[in-house]
Order: C-alpha cells, then structure tokens, then sequence
C-alpha cells in the first residue's frame, strides 16, 4: 500500500483545495514541517509576524476561495488569533497550521518553551476553539487522515476557519495515501426537495403580490458565492439591486437595475427614499450588523415583507430562478429613476475633500482591480465609489479590526499574481492610524513584487473615532510618519514611487489622469492630506448614531444599576 508522510498528505489537500502560497512565520517546532511545504507544490510566503500572516491569509482567500497559514505553538498562534477572529465572523475559509512539540514531550507534560511552564499544552487549542469552526491536534499517526480530513471538509462546508495542530516528529510519520481518492467536499448538501419546492411556490407567490419589490444585495451573497445565482434573479425580475456596504462590488455597478448602497442613516436620499418605499425585499445574505447598517439605522420600513436567504438554504436560488424562467413574471417594470451617486460641485484649487476624494476614486477604478478599504473612514467613503463591472470590493466590515487591510492586501496581491491575468491590480486604501498597526507588511509587498497601488489618508495624526466621542482629546493621536521613506525603508533594494503629498482636488484629479499612474510596475503609495475632521456623510451620520447608541446604553445601564442599589438597601 503506497506511503507518504503526515505532513505530505496535509499539503497535497491544500493544493486540492487550489492553495498555491502558504503564509505563515517560521519557529521550531514547525520548522521541519516547513521543509515539505515546496515539496508539494505550494510557496512558502513568510511574514514580518502572525497578525500579518493571519490578515494575508484572509486577503487571499477572499480571492482564491481558501487560505493557509503556519505559525508555532504558543506566542505564534495567540498573536494570530485576532485574524482568526476575523476569518470566523466574516466567513472566510483559512486553515491555521500550528507546529507542537514533540508528542513526548506533550505527553510527559514537559516544561517547553512557549508553553505556560505547568505542564499543560492543550490550554491554545481551547482558546481556538471559540473562533473557529473545528479543531484538531494530531498526535496518534491512525487518526491523522481522517481528522485532517474532517477538519477540512468543515472549513469549505461553513466557510469559517479550522485549526490543525500538528507535532514536529508526527509530521513525518508514514501513512497511506488512499484517503486522497476521496476529495475534499466544495458544495452544500442537497435540499428536501418537497420543501424546497414548498419554499419556492411560497416566495413566487409573495412577489407577485408586491408593488414596489427590490433586491438588496449584502454580505453573505458575496462570501457564500451566489453572485452569479443573484445576478440571474436580478435579470428575470427585474427589480431594482441595491448593495450594503459589506455587499459592495457583489452587483455590476453598470447594470441599469443598480439602485444604489444601502448605508442606513448615511443613505443618499435619493437612495433612501427609494428603499422606504419598497413593501418587498429579496435580501440576498442579509448580515445586519452595526457598521453594515449605519449602527441599526436600516432604511427599509419594518412593514415590508423581507424573504432573508441564508448560507444553508440559500441554495434554493437556483430553484427559484427555474421557477421564474419557466413562467415568465407578468408585472410593469420598476425603473431606476434617482441617482445613486448625486454629483457635488468642487473646484480644484481647494482643498482635498473627502466628498471630492470617493467619487474620484471611482473613476479610477478598471474591470479587473480588486479593492480593499480600512475599517472606518475607508470602508464607509469607498460606499461613494462607483465601481466598473469586474470590480472586487471588501472591507473586514464585521470585525472591524484596524490594520487588517494593510495585512490583506498581501494576500490579495498574491492570489492576483497566481489568477492568471483574472485580476488586475491591488488597490488599498487606508487611513494612517490603522497603517501604523501592520505597516511591516510593506516588506511583504515589495519582496514578493506584488505591486500594489496605495492610498493613505493623512488627517495630520487624527483618527476617526473624534467624530464618535473625543473630538480634542490626545487619546485620539497618533504619530505623524513620513509616508515618502516608507517604501524605501522597507525595501531599499526594491523599485517604488511615492506621490505627494496630495493636498488639492486638483492634485488628486491630475494624479489620477497621469497614464503611468498605476501602470508603474512597482509599488505605488499615495499620500493624501486631508482636514482632521473631514469625512464622509455617511461616517459622521454613524458615527453621531454610534455615539448617541453607547450614551443610551449607558445611562440604561446607570439607571439599571442604581435601581439595583436602592433595592438591595
């Protein structure tokens, strides 16, 4: 019976999975693991540390569909469990490697390093196992294709991480190779048909009987793959599609049933006015958290029926777009009539607005770019952006974790480079505070030529939580870089361009027009000044919503408290 080692036999999976590059840190106890890495023809990608790995992963998986990465037992993997986090709640299918000790060592309950010094070694993997969707640490060579399998097929069924633990010396044990006849599960299980087609009848049934149907485009349509299956039921009903701000990019932009982004509070009210009046949603993935809805500021009237497609039903899509193609809806069209990106009036000489700054952006953009912006101001401003059709678009909209685009992008300039000219161009846009978190990642992108083009908000060492709470107080600092010797000092060997600083609309529109602007073939940072409380409408109408939700909560708390106070006297 053919042989092949542990370690083997995990990386061959991977590759099943499409993974090319495996991100990671090296530390000892994986540091043989390390070695069969190329064996199986995958490229090791190592990292300035673990958060950047985990943020890298996140970013490449988004696009290529899973990720993996390698840290070390201990302080590598606690420092990755913040990405980790992210992958969980975000639904992004990344399997974390981690290296242990020797089984001897774990089962004498020795005291290594990056151990707690007591003995005790599973205390990591019981922390992991809040964030992520199944764990395993393989100790016992029997078991290890089965749970490294088990593990694998629950990464792809949930779409949410997994955890393999993997001991230095078992990774070199032999096992056979049978189990890899039997692929890696991609898809969903199969409805109950006679529910499925209960479901569909029902839902046809709801839409015929609506005025003022549309379609809301959200996150879970992006990350639970159904866009092509959304994109169909767009185009046989014909109902206005609106995107969220998690669900931006998931529709072409170009198409004349784009309505619009769906931002609560900081919805254009042309936009709004078209979402109050609708009494029917097909909301495709709906993922109503705080920042996706402008902190619960949701603009579609509580009196409208809502159909909410979900990961593990959300296949009937399908059955509903047969439905719909083989009975044709009778029904008059509801046009798009507002704008969804109402123009402003800006004159070049002044200064760099961010009003001015996120429409103009958009029309830098090309089919083929994929774009991160920030957690925060980018995040929010980018909703402003209109996008050409082949666009990808995300932010860590959930989590929220700042610097975890700075780290992603790699991840995302990496799955570019092995997409085989599907995708184009990187593009990050960042505010400098959360730069500041993972701006070692900037090594990454230079020795792995991974050309990214980078725009960095500089509001003078201010960041956007003064427009939540603290406007002047010196909490809200950061420190003030120069951004033109960050390339340079990263990768002194490596070819970059800076541009700016950028401090006019004018300067912007110029940069923006030049042809060998983001055609350099090297990294491209831009630096863009802007006023220290500048920012989009929408993040100063969330932002004042949040604000105005934590000082009502408080005061309930407050109240709640003393009330408890008065009793127990």
């Amino acid at each position: 019976m053919p042989q092949m080692k542990i370690g083997d036999y995990l990386f061959k999976r991977l590759h099943e999975l499409g993974i090319r590059s495996v991100f990671g840190v090296p530390g000892d106890y994986e540091l043989a693991l390390l070695d069969l890495v190329a064996d199986n023809k995958l490229s090791w990608k190592g990292n300035p540390n673990e958060l950047v790995a985990s943020y890298a992963a996140d970013g490449y998986a988004r696009v290529n569909g899973a990720a993996a990465f390698i840290t070390t037992f201990g302080p590598g993997e606690l420092s990755a469990y913040c990405g980790m986090a992210g992958h969980y709640c975000e639904f992004v299918p990344v399997v974390h490697i981690v290296g242990y000790p020797t089984v001897n060592a774990v089962r004498n309950k020795a005291i290594m390093h990056h151990s707690l010094g007591d003995g005790r070694f599973d205390m990591y993997e019981a922390m992991a196992k809040h964030i992520m969707a199944a764990t395993t640490v393989i100790d016992h060579p029997p078991y290890a294709a089965s749970e490294i399998d088990r593990v694998l097929n629950t990464m792809m069924r949930e779409s949410r991480p997994v955890y393999i633990g993997l001991s230095v010396d078992i990774a070199y044990e032999m096992i056979s190779d049978v189990p890899l006849s039997c692929p890696i599960l991609m898809t969903l299980p199969a409805n109950d048909v006679a529910l499925e087609s209960k479901v569909v009848t029902e839902i046809r049934s709801k839409i015929e009987q609506a005025e003022k149907p549309i379609i809301i485009v959200d996150g879970g349509a992006v990350r639970h793959g159904v866009l092509p299956e959304t994109e169909k039921l767009a185009e046989l009903t014909s109902f206005p599609v609106f995107t969220t701000a998690m669900g931006k990019s998931g529709f072409s932009e170009e198409s004349p049933l784009y309505a619009g982004v769906h931002t609560g509070a900081g919805t254009h009210p042309g936009v709004a006015e078209a979402l109050e009046s609708s009494d029917f949603v097909l909301w495709i993935g709906n993922y109503p958290s705080d920042f996706n809805t402008g902190e619960f500021t949701t603009v579609v009237k509580k009196e409208a029926t809502v159909i909410d497609f979900q990961r593990f039903s959300v296949s009937v899509l399908q059955s509903l777009n047969a439905d719909l193609s083989q009975n044709k809806l009778i029904r008059a069209v509801q046009k798009v009539t507002w704008n969804p990106y109402p123009p402003g009036d800006f004159s070049p000489s002044e200064a760099l607005k961010q009003d001015f700054l996120w429409p103009t952006l958009g029309d830098f953009f090309r089919p083929g770019d994929i774009v991160i912006g920030e957690t925060g101001t980018s995040a929010f401003g980018l909703c402003d952006s209109r996008l050409p059709k082949g666009v990808m678009m995300f932010n860590q909209t959930v989590y929220g974790s700042i610097g975890y685009a700075t780290g992603a992008i790699v991840g995302v300039a990496q799955a570019i480079k092995e997409s085989e000219g599907k995708w184009k161009r990187p593009i990050l846009v960042t505010g400098e505070g959360s730069m500041h978190l993972t701006i070692q990642a900037i090594g990454d992108m230079l020795r792995y030529d991974l050309k990214p083009i980078i725009f960095v908000l500089n509001n003078g060492g201010y960041t956007v939580e003064r427009l939540i709470h603290g406007k002047t107080a010196d909490y809200n600092d950061v420190a003030i870089l120069d951004y033109s010797l960050l390339a340079p000092a990263f990768g002194p060997a490596f070819e970059s361009k800076y541009h700016g600083p950028i401090k006019t609309n004018g300067e912007l529109s110029e940069l923006l027009k030049e042809p060998s602007f983001g055609n350099a073939g090297c990294l491209e940072l831009v630096e863009l000044i802007l006023e220290p409380l500048d920012a989009p409408k929408a993040v100063i109408k969330t932002g004042a919503a949040i604000n105005e939700f934590n000082k009502a909560k408080a005061e309930k708390g407050h109240k709640e408290t003393n009330a408890v106070r008065v009793q127990g006297v």
